[in-house]
């Protein structure tokens, strides 16, 4: 106790009207805490006070957990709340986990429970830990082969939902407290009084729980935690536990709609596999590309940032951005070869080529028999035969070419399309005619008629992809095709975005838009483009470039794809200072060299290519 003094009493009013959390924690922190003052006020005061820092401690707490996201920092502040309210010298919290069985016919059947350390927080050892931190502390299981784990206090509290509370544990009974003992001894503490509590949900199932150690009362005298100490715990405990149970809400409901996203890429892939592969590069891609562009500090971009929720936008923006495909037939998105549809028609070629190679040889065969009735010698059928082999061959050339011509490239030469001009006037003769009609995209026979009118070899049809200057797709295909952007489009406006994520439909969407306005679905261009939209150009453009894994197309080198690029920077559709970004920062490298073959894999010159293409781009506008 302090000496008497005759130095006058403060005013109460003034001193709860200042800065009432920094008055007391000054009391209580300074030597003799409380007691140093106790001459100075009354007990009326004294109890006004501490009464006075409790609700603001309850306040501050209930503040926090209404505006923390992070359940690691709600549990923390939770514990030194507790602590502080009870004037507890240490405490930790667990929380429940809990492994589900993999069991197809009850799959919410729960292999194993048990309680993990979240924090841990001890003054008198000058601990205050928390989340990886912790990782080292053994886990509590909640049950032990197959039987309810009753002798350890917090796995009680857990099982039983009750309320623990020892004056000294040294002496409880019917609980081990083997581990307390240990740390003890180890670190030459005493563990003396203890309060349990359960946390609960909203749905009063638990969630974890809240251990305290070690009440200091009157001069740092430990005592048994009080019948006020437990309300006042769990005055904070059940909003915080509410808090917990939100945010994991919350958390589960992002986690379940990125994983859903996630399986419907798969799902795609199930039948496209390298479309699958195309979706999680271009998201990883993005990614790579939004964060070294929020760390560039120079340029006309030295200002953009993008904090986590906008990371999150963005991966989850780049998972998207082809969902439109879901509905693309397969035999466009992997068209291989120019006559591929469902099959590849060069077999119906093939066929028609046996079948004029059959015809010629029985126009040789009735030729010699006609010949032969005429008295001709041998040369005259010889000559006969010769020009039957001189026809086939032709015509087996000409496949040959024709074969070449099936394969998609950058142009059709002009002997190609001569080629195919006269094939497709060539006769072949047929007894049927199959009436082809479309059902859902997909070709079906609806009727086979008898016909004495010709075929081709090459027909209408045949022709006109056979004819393709590009590329494999043929008009209608690649408006197909491109009709995905707007469904991506459709589709992601039609879904309720949480208000953060608003826009994530115009970054997924707008990936094959141009700065020039002359991309799709909608025309978008200049300052209307967003930032992530300009990132997934770039990175969508790129890795269908680069990609090793095309059906339709050989791998290609990474200059060819730069300049490729670099073109479309500098016709305005593509923005030039995140393309420098990307190349100064070296991710166009790195991706490189974890996807590419290394052949592919050749030198760029980065200065000399921003001398070649380089554009200063319209920025976006800021939303």
């Amino acid at each position: 106790m302090s000496e008497t003094t005759n130095e006058p009493r403060p005013d109460l009013t003034e001193i709860l009207s200042s800065d009432l959390q920094a008055f007391v924690d000054d009391i209580l922190h300074q030597e003799g805490g409380i007691d140093h003052f106790r001459d100075l006020l009354s007990v009326e005061q004294l109890a006004t006070l501490e009464n006075r820092r409790k609700l603001d401690l309850v306040t501050r707490a209930g503040v926090s957990f209404t505006r923390e996201r992070d359940v690691a920092n709600i549990l923390e502040i939770t514990l030194n709340t507790a602590r502080k309210l009870t004037n507890a010298d240490g405490g930790t919290i667990y929380m429940l986990h809990e492994e589900f069985a993999n069991d197809p016919i009850d799959p919410a059947r729960v292999a194993s429970r048990e309680l993990r350390f979240v924090a841990l927080q001890n003054e008198t050892m000058n601990t205050f830990l928390k989340g990886h931190d912790i990782d080292m502390m053994p886990p509590v299981p909640l049950e032990v082969d197959g039987e309810p784990n009753d002798g350890n206090v917090s796995a009680y509290c857990a099982n039983k939902r009750e309320l623990l509370n020892f004056e000294d544990v040294y002496d409880a009974e019917g609980f081990s407290f083997d581990g307390t003992r240990a740390y003890d001894e180890a670190n030459n503490y005493r563990s003396q009084s203890m309060l349990v509590i359960p946390l609960e949900d909203h749905e009063s199932n638990i969630i974890g729980v809240l251990q305290l150690i070690n009440r200091r009362g009157e001069e740092n005298q430990i005592s048994a935690f009080t019948r006020e100490d437990i309300e006042l715990v769990q005055s904070i405990s059940f909003p915080a536990a509410a808090s917990i149970t939100t945010q994991r809400l919350i958390d589960e409901q992002a986690v379940l709609f990125n994983s859903f996203v996630t399986v419907l890429a798969e799902g795609l892939g199930e039948k496209s596999p390298h479309t699958y592969n195309h979706i999680r590069r271009v998201a990883a891609l993005g990614e790579a590309l939004s964060e070294s562009l929020s760390r560039w500090d120079e340029g006309m971009y030295a200002d953009v940032r993008f904090n986590e929720d906008d990371m999150a936008e963005m991966r989850l923006a780049g998972w998207l951005h082809d969902i439109g495909k879901i509905t693309t037939p397969e035999h466009i998105v992997s068209k291989q070869v120019k006559l591929q549809f469902v099959m590849d028609r060069f077999e119906l070629i093939a066929e028609r080529f046996s079948s004029r190679i059959k015809d010629a040889r029985i126009e040789a065969l009735e030729q010699q028999l006609k010949a032969v009735k005429d008295g001709a010698d041998h040369n005259a059928l010889d000559l006969i035969e010769q020009q039957f082999q001189a026809e086939k061959a032709t015509l087996s050339k000409k496949l040959a070419a024709l074969f070449a011509a099936n394969r998609g490239g950058e142009f059709v030469s002009d002997d190609t399309v001569a080629l195919i001009e006269e094939l497709a006037t060539v006769p072949v003769q047929q007894h049927f005619k199959a009436k082809v009609i479309m059902d859902h995209g997909y070709p079906m026979v609806k009727s086979v008629e008898e016909t004495s009118e010709p075929g081709a070899l090459v027909d209408d049809w045949e022709k006109e992809n056979l004819l393709i200057n590009r590329g494999t797709l043929n008009q209608a295909e690649r408006d197909a095709i491109n009709l995905h952007a707007d469904r991506s489009w459709r589709w992601l406006m039609a879904l309720p975005f949480p208000r953060k994520q608003k826009r994530l439909p115009l970054y997924a969407g707008a990936h094959h838009e141009h700065l020039n306005g002359t991309g799709y679905p909608n025309g978008i261009e200049g300052k209307d483009m967003p930032m992530q939209s300009r990132i997934l150009a770039i990175a969508d453009i790129y890795e269908a470039l680069v990609a090793p894994d095309r059906p339709y197309k050989g791998p290609m080198k990474l200059s060819v794809a730069l300049g490729i690029l670099g073109n479309m920077v500098k016709q305005g559709k593509l923005d030039g200072e995140v393309m420098r970004i990307f190349l100064r920062s070296g991710d166009y490298l790195k991706y490189a060299e974890e996807f590419l073959e290394p052949e592919q894999i050749d030198e760029v010159d980065i200065d000399r290519w921003l001398a070649d293409y380089y554009i200063e781009p319209v920025p976006p506008k800021e939303h």
